[in-house]
């Protein structure tokens, strides 16, 4: 496809390339002179101002983007219209997104597959104490950058509390990252995000989507009915995070964690790896970046399990026991 021509200038930015197109627009790299940093502009296509919800959807990113301020989320810089196309500038992120991350590598070491996962979950305690829910989370709405650090972004379709800006019964989101209660034309609420971040650490840990067959209609029927079990996952992968994963995709949304809970739990999953894991995470991308062979991994120092130690010296008090009686009596 011809790439649109290029603009000399958006704003006060000067554009250097178009890294993007998409339904709405295109996605600008440009240069602010005045900070001398890269960012990028959004710009929605002309054609589309008539179209009163796709402006409502654009002006929607604006207005979630503009209530975040999260290190795991995207920022806003500004918003504005220009000759008559609708403007958003933000954070420019150099990396890749989980997507090209997963069709470079077919699955991610447990470590680092946590580490995303985390920051996913970091944004989303944030975003859903702003009463905001995501609706579209999968691997290319996430990136990670080249020093290491997970973002979440494009907020297009999120629902804010008490704003519903679909028709109830409208299927709104990426069909094989919905929810179930999604697929039913149900509200998203909080819960939903879960279950679609579930099967993206699903398809970190393992390598495949739990869910993907060839057509949407197949694909929607196994997130209605498809249970999945511990036995899925590889024997790379802890059991404790097994459970974990299992319960982010539980069919009814009562039965999974609230995105806070999940963060405390992954937090205890994770005790004994380094607190940092932005360092060891930006070296293994740039090994599979370049196809170089795979840096060490992080250490996993496992804590002792509770009571193992009473355990352990009931079990030797014991035997000095048996010994005393047959031997020293």
């Amino acid at each position: 496809m011809k790439k649109p021509r290029a603009p000399e200038k958006i704003g006060q930015y000067s554009v250097q390339e178009c890294i993007g197109e998409g339904s709405m627009g295109e996605i600008w790299l440009c240069h602010d002179p005045s900070l001398d940093r890269m960012l990028v502009v959004k710009r929605m296509q002309l054609a589309l101002r008539g179209y009163e919800d796709l402006v409502q959807r654009f002006n929607r990113e604006v207005q979630v983007l503009a209530a975040m301020n999260h290190p795991n989320i995207v920022q806003v810089y500004g918003y504005w219209m220009e000759k008559g196309q609708l403007n958003l500038s933000m954070e420019f992120i150099n990396g890749w997104s989980l997507k090209q991350v997963l069709d470079k590598s077919k699955s991610l070491p447990v470590w680092a597959a946590c580490s995303v996962l985390w920051g996913c979950l970091s944004a989303l305690v944030h975003v859903h104490s702003r009463r905001f829910v995501h609706r579209d989370l999968k691997p290319g709405n996430i990136m990670v950058d080249f020093a290491g650090q997970t973002k979440l972004l494009d907020f297009g379709i999120a629902r804010i509390e008490n704003q519903e800006m679909t028709i109830p019964g409208t299927v709104i989101g990426t069909a094989a990252y919905m929810s179930p209660e999604q697929i039913r034309g149900e509200s998203a609420t909080e819960l939903s995000d879960i279950f679609s971040l579930g099967i993206i650490a699903f398809e970190m840990l393992v390598g495949k989507h739990p869910f993907k067959e060839e057509n949407v209609e197949k694909t929607s029927k196994n997130i209605l009915s498809k249970n999945i079990y511990s036995a899925n996952f590889p024997p790379s992968v802890p059991n404790e995070l097994r459970r974990f994963v299992c319960r982010m995709l539980s069919k009814e949304s009562s039965k999974r964690s609230s995105a806070y809970s999940c963060l405390m739990k992954l937090d205890s999953i994770m005790d004994g790896l380094p607190r940092e894991l932005s360092h060891p995470l930006s070296s293994w991308l740039r090994s599979v970046r370049k196809e170089m062979p795979l840096p060490a991994p992080p250490v996993w120092k496992k804590s002792v399990p509770q009571f193992a130690w009473l355990a352990g010296a009931t079990g030797s008090g014991f035997i000095a026991g048996l010994i005393f009686y047959f031997f020293v009596r």
